[in-house]
């Protein structure tokens, strides 16, 4: 087709060479323009062909010849001449076309730089899944303190942290102030406006503080009734109940203490309230604020630890990727806890050409090659072996799953879901990589995409439509159809279903399942808001986990509102005496 639209134009010159009879004038050469051209990833750029014939005429030929792109995850080139821009890199435009003396090509370089920042939108750190929306208002007692977070919005589609590279100021410093870590601070009662600047394109996003005059009215530490070894650590958390019926999490501005810091200590400085077993013995960890306290109960026993075990024991590491490892310790009391903080961590070869291990015990591939990690804790160690190698693909899935790759995954306007990237390394092993790729979304409009420690492949929707979702790691890359619709939130279920009872001390998760007008159904445990009706009993944070601070009853609902539609469910937990060590 395009050659009998080629001799058609070819026509329309009106030229004929050769001696004897008359013949078409034929392609000599292409022109692409523009040459070489440099865009932002997600930004597209417009090339056209300018063909030159054997007679000296010129013809556009921008929608007759074919197009293509030597590197697919960097850029891809429709049949007009249009390119779509991925992945930073570089990438060779061709523009070709086969006539009966031969085929005449030309090409350029295309080369896409990072993404560009569009946007930023400041929200808070009790948010579980990003999204391409600021808060409006936030409220806070006057001597407390609100950590605010500041994300980017990139060309690519990709939503970033950004919050330590922004610059934070209040607007009403007499209000409250902030510092550079976004950590607000209410001084008096009156409304500040908080603001995170890009300090590069002085792109900003706003929240508004609201300093309330309320105080104190109690405190609850969470968890109680805890056991751990000497020199392990807890996470310690305080809410507080205010005078305006409100309540908000005061972990960093209570002051903590340990009745018997010979059998534990607890932090006052970042990370507050993190408490470690120094010898055996029993204490009080207490949390206070504006003259009220809680405290929960901690015993430090005698064991000591007799083994370590790591998983994965043995794994396949992608070159550029990380891998958690997760330490468990066997205490002498038959008792099991984690220890990746508590440990010490290295790595062979040690000088950081194979693989790097940080104290978290966060491995990071280097070069192909083998690695012995290896977690201490006292006396006791154990050596996971890691082979670095490369990877040969990778496969997109539901995170809730993480099992079979998917082509395509529709969700509700308004509600985001969790993808997950499956990397099949060279010997064939599967590795996780979610926040080790690049995750892009070509329309922002549509959907966003979050490539942020933490939260790396939780995609938005935004407005209704289709995107294609990609997932980029050492020049591989895959994709997945993302349908974003205009259904409405009709129901939410909480499960488990029946009435739950769990000792003192323990944790109950729930999730809560979303059901749409299209009937179509979510899992929007991340992205309700959880709530206990008696906080003394037991305390609900964002994913769902309830944990217990208390004896009783108390009714743990989940509600959200999607797009103006609204939905609840609520459910019984009862809590009751604390298990017995």
């Amino acid at each position: 087709m395009k050659k009998l639209l080629l001799l058609a134009e070819l026509v329309t010159l009106g030229v004929f060479i050769g001696c004897g009879e008359a013949k078409f004038p034929y392609l000599v050469s292409i022109q692409i323009n523009p040459g070489t051209s440099s865009v932002a990833a997600g930004i597209t750029q417009q090339f056209t062909a300018q063909g030159t014939f054997s007679n000296g005429n010129t013809k556009d030929l921008t929608s007759l010849v074919a197009w293509s792109s030597s590197t697919q995850y960097v850029a891809t080139i429709a049949s007009g001449g249009l390119a779509s821009t991925y992945f930073q890199g570089s990438s060779t435009i061709s523009a070709s076309f086969t006539q009966p003396s031969g085929t005449v090509t030309s090409m350029t370089t295309l080369a896409v730089t990072a993404p560009s920042l569009v946007s930023v939108v400041v929200t808070d750190s009790s948010v579980v899944v990003p999204g391409p929306n600021s808060l409006e208002t936030v409220k806070t007692a006057a001597g407390t303190s609100h950590q605010f977070l500041a994300y980017g919005l990139y060309t690519d589609g990709g939503e970033r942290n950004i919050t330590s590279s922004v610059t934070w100021s209040s607007t009403l410093v007499k209000v409250a102030t902030i510092n550079n870590a976004g950590r607000a601070t209410g001084i008096t009662a009156g409304a500040a406006t908080i603001t995170a600047t890009d300090p590069t394109t002085s792109l900003a996003g706003t929240s508004t503080l609201d300093v309330t005059n309320a105080t104190v009215t109690s405190i609850v530490v969470s968890p109680v009734f805890q056991t751990i070894a000497p020199l392990t650590r807890l996470n310690l958390s305080a809410l507080g109940m205010f005078s305006d019926g409100t309540t908000q999490d005061i972990t960093a501005d209570a002051s903590w203490g340990s009745t018997d810091t010979a059998a534990a200590t607890v932090t006052n400085t970042a990370p507050s309230g993190v408490a470690t077993g120094v010898a055996s013995g029993t204490t009080t960890i207490t949390a206070a604020l504006g003259g009220m306290s809680g405290n929960a109960n901690l015993t430090v026993s005698s064991a000591s630890l007799t083994s370590i075990a790591l998983a994965p024991p043995s794994s396949g590491v992608a070159i550029g990727s990380t891998l958690l490892l997760n330490a468990v310790g066997t205490f002498s009391d038959g008792t099991k806890q984690p220890i990746n903080l508590a440990a010490a961590w290295s790595v062979s070869p040690n000088d950081g050409s194979v693989a790097t291990v940080d104290k978290t015990g966060l491995v990071t591939g280097v070069a192909a090659g083998t690695a012995t990690v290896k977690a201490q804790f006292g006396t006791v160690s154990k050596t996971a072996t890691l082979t670095v190698e490369n990877l040969t693909s990778i496969a997109i899935v539901p995170a809730a799953i993480a099992v079979s790759p998917v082509t395509a995954i529709t969700i509700a306007e308004g509600t985001a879901t969790g993808l997950a990237a499956i990397a099949t390394l060279a010997d064939g092993s599967t590795q996780n990589v979610t926040s080790s790729v690049t995750w892009l979304s070509p329309t922002p409009a549509t959907a966003t995409v979050s490539d942020s420690l933490g939260s790396s492949g939780w995609a938005s929707g935004i407005a209704s439509g289709t995107v294609a979702i990609s997932a980029v790691l050492d020049a591989q890359s895959a994709s997945v159809k993302f349908t974003v619709t205009n259904a409405t939130l009709s129901a939410i279920a909480i499960m488990p279903v029946a009435a739950q009872s769990v000792a003192l001390g323990q944790t109950q998760q729930y999730t809560a399942q979303a059901t749409f007008s299209d009937s179509s159904e979510q899992d929007l445990t991340n992205q309700v808001i959880w709530a206990s009706s008696d906080l003394p009993v037991a305390v609900v944070n964002g994913n769902g986990l309830a944990t217990t601070t208390g004896v009783g009853a108390t009714m743990v609902k989940a509600a959200g509102d999607i797009n103006g539609a609204a939905a609840s469910d609520s459910k019984v937990l009862n809590v009751i005496g604390p298990v017995q060590h």
